[in-house]
C-alpha cells in the first residue's frame, strides 16, 4: 500500500477527552490556537490534494481528538509523514518548526515549512528546531510517540498581533495552509499539476453513475472549483450518484453541489 502524509491540529481536546482544549490564546482571547490552527490544516490539505499527485489526510479538523487519541492513531505505518498545525506564544515573533533531533529527514521538512511561510508573510524565519525533555528524548509527543516522520509547525505567534494579522482572516489562513504544502511537496520532490486553462461545459453523457469516497473528508462545494463555498463534507467510504462531470468535478445526484472526482473510485 502507497503510503501517505497527514496534517494534524494541535489542540481541540484536552487530555481528558472531555473539556475543550484552546491551546494558546490571543492577548484579548479573542482568537485561540486550534480554531486558527485547523482553518491552516484545512487550507494546506486542500491545496495539496488538488494540486500534487499524491494524498494528504488531515486528522482532528472538529477537534474531537486528544493528543493521546492522535498519537494512538499514528504508531503504525499507514503513513510516512506528519505535519501538526500549531500556533506559538511567549510574545515572540515569526516562524519556527520542530522535528525530531535523530532526523535529517525530519530536518529538512521543517526547514522547507519555515522558509515558506516567512517567505509568504514576510516575518522572522526562526528555523528549524529541536526540543528535548528530561529524560533526553523529543519534548513534543507527536514527534516523540508517533512512527512515521513528523514535525510540530509553530506557524506564528498568536500574541504578538503584528504576527496574529497575518493569519486572523481566512485569506491568511489560505496562505499559510498553501505554503505548508508546497514546502512538503518540494521535500518529497512532487511537481505542481498546471490547472486546465481552457473552459469545459458540462456533459451529462454517461451518466448517472455511482462514486465511493477514497478520502478521509472531502470537501462538497457549491461549483465545479476549489473556489466556490463548501456547502457539505462527505466521508470515506461513502456512496454517491454522480449526474454530470465538469472540469474533473462530479455533480451530487443531490443537487447540493460538486466533489473533486480524483478522490473517488467508481462502484
Amino acid at each position: 500500500m502507497a503510503k501517505k502524509i497527514i496534517i494534524t491540529i494541535g489542540h481541540g481536546t484536552a487530555d481528558d477527552g472531555k473539556s475543550y482544549d484552546s491551546g494558546a490564546v490571543s492577548k484579548d482571547k479573542k482568537y485561540h490556537e486550534f480554531r486558527i490552527g485547523k482553518e491552516i490544516g484545512k487550507y494546506a490539505q486542500q491545496y495539496y490534494n488538488e494540486h500534487y499527485s499524491e494524498h494528504c489526510d488531515l486528522m482532528n479538523y472538529d477537534g474531537g481528538l486528544s493528543l493521546q487519541e492522535r498519537i494512538n492513531k499514528l504508531k503504525d505505518d499507514t503513513y510516512d509523514f506528519i505535519a501538526e498545525i500549531h500556533l506559538n506564544a511567549g510574545g515572540g515573533t515569526g516562524t519556527e518548526c520542530y522535528h525530531h533531533h535523530e532526523s535529517e529527514r525530519g530536518k529538512k521538512y521543517a526547514e522547507a515549512i519555515t522558509k515558506n511561510i516567512a517567505n509568504a508573510f514576510g516575518v522572522k524565519n526562526r528555523g528549524a528546531k529541536t526540543k528535548l525533555g528530561s529524560s533526553g528524548n523529543d519534548y513534543f509527543g507527536i514527534i516523540r510517540s508517533t512512527k512515521p516522520c513528523a514535525v510540530l509547525v509553530e506557524t506564528v505567534f498568536i500574541d504578538t498581533d503584528s504576527d496574529l494579522a497575518k493569519v486572523k482572516t481566512a485569506a491568511g489562513q489560505k496562505k499559510c495552509g498553501e505554503a505548508i504544502a508546497k514546502a512538503i511537496a518540494s521535500v518529497r520532490g512532487l511537481k505542481e499539476q498546471k490547472k486546465e486553462t481552457a473552459k469545459k461545459t458540462e456533459t451529462k453523457s454517461k451518466f448517472p453513475y455511482k462514486v465511493k469516497i477514497n478520502a478521509t473528508a472531502l470537501n462538497v462545494r457549491a461549483g465545479a472549483g476549489i473556489g466556490y463555498k463548501v456547502k457539505a463534507t462527505v466521508r470515506r467510504n461513502e456512496v454517491y450518484t454522480i449526474v454530470a462531470e465538469k472540469d474533473g468535478w462530479g455533480k451530487l445526484k443531490s443537487g447540493i453541489g460538486y466533489i473533486k472526482l480524483s478522490f473517488t473510485k467508481r462502484v
